[in-house]
């Protein structure tokens, strides 16, 4: 099998109903001899921001000359953005390899478990030293959820995937905190009713806990947003204690080297001088984004801004098109080639439902790069034009 039948059907596997448990991906590594429990790895779980700190924390242990995987998803443009070590991004002979080799074990595994797995095989097989580790969805039955980490992190906690996790804070914190084990440090920049249940969780594994410690800002190379500097926020903290704990020689000359260096494409990115794509894919995320869009807008002088949105069915769609609409001058709805993409014509009568000013002007385009082609004709230079609401719908146009 080539990587792109391989991948294809992989893609197969993927249906719109999510299930979580251990199970079947505890079975799947106890077929290849569990890799999992031979790789040091540091897991991050949260609502928003596992990517870049992920991304800060694998700049930062790479510039100190260690040999770091990092497993993370969605990917934006190829599966094998999911599965790297330093520079390197997994090869397609590798993906054939990896799963050729685990092929033979596949029952009913979901196409997460078999990837995870997969990368756990990988990283084990290239012996690194250390794999930084974003959780799929949740956490506690999250398919990640089978290794005994260095440090767990949860970056943050707000309402997501409320089918899935509940639709209360606390029990989605609860879900999160999932990822702490038994005596292992945890990292957090959670607040408020969600701090309360990872505290008491992380008493009861006798955890120690700390919050994120405020380091002084750096000047990203290529992150944008405030946001960014309280992800380096537990980023640093993370490795603060990775250095306490055990004992880890880096310097802190190569740790800020490493942040400064930090890539994590799609977050709050000019791609052109006016048009700045985000991955904000949830209410939280649109809240960040809004903060953010002021700023640049009056930074930059720009007069009105134009939308670029597609969402996912699964999303709380009203609350976040209800904390753009104060910005929007015009907007256009599109959808991703994803199967879980909404349907455009629903996003225009749900916006039109909570659209304060009337005199916004919608379209529905619903090709992404046809969507953004339009908003470039009608917006100005001095126009900023925003493309954001989804994952995939942001890699399907950078």
């Amino acid at each position: 099998m080539n990587c792109k039948k391989i991948l294809n059907y992989l893609y197969s596997l993927e249906t719109s109903k999510i299930k979580l448990g251990l199970e079947n991906i505890q079975m799947l590594l106890h077929h290849i001899g569990n890799p999992e429990k031979q790789l040091k790895c540091i897991h991050i779980a949260g609502t928003n921001g596992k990517g870049s700190v992920c991304s800060l924390i694998f700049y930062s242990l790479q510039e100190a000359e260690y040999k770091v995987g990092m497993y993370t998803s969605p990917h934006l443009k190829r599966f094998n953005e999911r599965i790297r070590i330093n520079k390197h991004l997994i090869t397609d002979k590798e993906i054939a390899n990896c799963f050729l080799k685990i092929k033979p074990f596949i029952t009913n595994q979901s196409f997460f478990e078999i990837t995870t797995a997969m990368a756990f095989l990988y990283f084990k097989e290239k012996n690194v030293d250390f794999v930084v580790l974003e959780v799929g969805l949740g956490g506690r039955l999250d398919a990640t959820n089978v290794v005994n980490p260095l440090i767990s992190v949860i970056t943050n906690v707000g309402l997501e995937h409320t089918e899935l996790l509940g639709n209360k804070i606390e029990k989605i914190a609860f879900e999160k905190a999932g990822i702490i084990k038994n005596n292992v440090p945890v990292v957090t920049g959670v607040e408020g009713k969600p701090f309360e249940v990872v505290k008491q969780i992380s008493k009861e594994k006798n955890a120690p806990l700390f919050l994120a410690k405020k380091h002084k800002d750096v000047k990203f190379r290529y992150l944008n947003g405030i946001f960014q500097q309280q992800n380096k926020d537990i980023a640093l903290t993370v490795i603060d204690i990775l250095r306490k704990f055990y004992f880890l020689k880096i310097r802190f000359f190569d740790i800020q080297s490493g942040i400064k260096k930090t890539k994590w494409k799609g977050r709050l990115e000019f791609i052109s001088k006016n048009v700045l794509v985000d991955c904000a894919h949830n209410p939280d995320g649109f809240r960040v984004l809004k903060k953010e869009l002021k700023i640049i807008k009056n930074k930059k002088n720009f007069e009105k801004v134009f939308f670029v949105v597609g969402i996912q069915k699964t999303k709380d769609i009203c609350d976040m098109l209800n904390i753009i609409n104060p910005l929007v001058s015009s907007i256009i709805f599109t959808k991703s080639k994803n199967e879980k993409a909404a349907n455009p014509i629903e996003l225009v009568d749900i916006f039109n439902k909570i659209n304060s000013k009337q005199s916004i002007k919608t379209k529905i385009i619903k090709n992404p790069r046809m969507a953004l082609k339009y908003a470039k004709k009608i917006a100005y230079k001095n126009d900023l034009i925003v493309v954001t609401g989804s994952i995939y719908m942001v890699g399907e146009v950078i």
